[in-house]
């Protein structure tokens, strides 16, 4: 395969294929056998930039012709009429047409993913039916998802620090790049409808997905994504966390303290309460003494109202006194 023709006008020109290739095992050898050639003029002559730019070229063709519905819309966009089901068969029937397992071997290992509650293709590798490398692209082509080597890919390092380390290890995945208003996403398993709207939300932008090893995918995370990253990410969210509760808590004995007067000295405090003990008892003895003048009793003996306003202004005090406090 030449890199030295004009300048192709579509995906299929550009992967040396024929017009509307259906055959995803021909476009992804079309794909790797070209993206080798071009690393390799980029490793001998790093200064120059197209060969950068024909690389990001490949991997966008494949990204459009590896998945099943974008290639469905791009081959109607270059004049294809043929109305063809973009719906792709299952892995056990491609296993099937691929001659990949027999079918007294392949109805073992449905029985066995069933029996265990794993993936058929799961089972393949595990019974050694076959290995991970034939069989994960053909997974790929049953989901209708592009199937890429994560070293054909150069990862993008502005992506990474988007995607907490806790969700890229448990979820096995790995932002690669941007593909004009989407990133995109390597995986060994579909994305989850709530991870990806969790992706969608943190890039603020549409996801797409490939498909990929899990052992690149683990090497990738061990990378960008290890257990030290982790351990520091998990020390972060503790000193936030706990950060926020004594903020909250400062915050609440303030707004406490704010509420609540402040205490009064022992000096402070008996003032306070002998004034108010004299306030009460002067106002109590002057309005029975005064009540009581007025009165037909008051009048025969002025005496006696006054001891009386005395003795109860005297009680009033000692009330005001001990129920004052600070």
């Amino acid at each position: 395969m030449s890199m030295d023709s004009g300048k192709p006008s579509n995906h299929y020109q550009l992967l040396r294929l024929k017009p509307f290739e259906t055959d995803q095992t021909v476009i992804r050898s079309h794909f790797q056998k070209l993206v080798e050639q071009v690393r390799a003029k980029q490793k001998a002559e790093p200064t120059v930039l197209k060969w950068k730019a024909m690389h990001q070229e490949f991997i966008k063709a494949m990204l459009t012709l590896g998945d099943a519905r974008r290639k469905a819309e791009y081959d109607a966009s270059l004049g294809n009429k043929t109305n063809r089901d973009v719906r792709p068969p299952d892995l056990a029937t491609i296993l099937r047409s691929r001659k990949v397992v027999d079918d007294t071997a392949l109805d073992r290992a449905v029985k066995f993913a069933d029996t265990v509650n794993i993936e058929l293709r799961d089972a393949v590798v595990q019974q050694k039916l076959s290995t991970t490398d034939v069989v994960m692209p053909l997974y790929a082509d049953s989901l209708g998802l592009p199937f890429v080597r994560l070293s054909d890919l150069t990862i993008d390092p502005e992506l990474l620090p988007t995607v907490p380390v806790v969700m890229a290890r448990q979820q096995s995945l790995v932002p690669v790049l941007r593909d004009g208003r989407h990133v995109v996403i390597a995986s060994p398993n579909p994305l989850r409808s709530e991870i990806e709207e969790q992706l969608q939300l943190r890039f603020e932008s549409s996801i797409r997905q490939v498909i990929c090893t899990k052992a690149s995918v683990d090497e990738a995370i061990a990378v960008h994504y290890s257990r030290e990253a982790v351990a520091a990410h998990m020390t972060s969210l503790a000193k936030t966390s706990s950060g926020r509760s004594a903020k909250a808590s400062t915050s609440s004995s303030s707004s406490a303290a704010e509420a609540r007067p402040e205490r009064l000295s022992k000096a402070e405090l008996k003032s306070k309460k002998l004034k108010i003990g004299f306030v009460c008892g002067a106002f109590t003895a002057m309005v029975i003494i005064f009540g009581g003048a007025l009165t037909e009793y008051g009048l025969e003996s002025p005496g006696m109202v006054q001891l009386a306003g005395l003795a109860v202004g005297s009680l009033a005090f000692a009330i005001g006194f001990f129920v004052t406090s600070d």
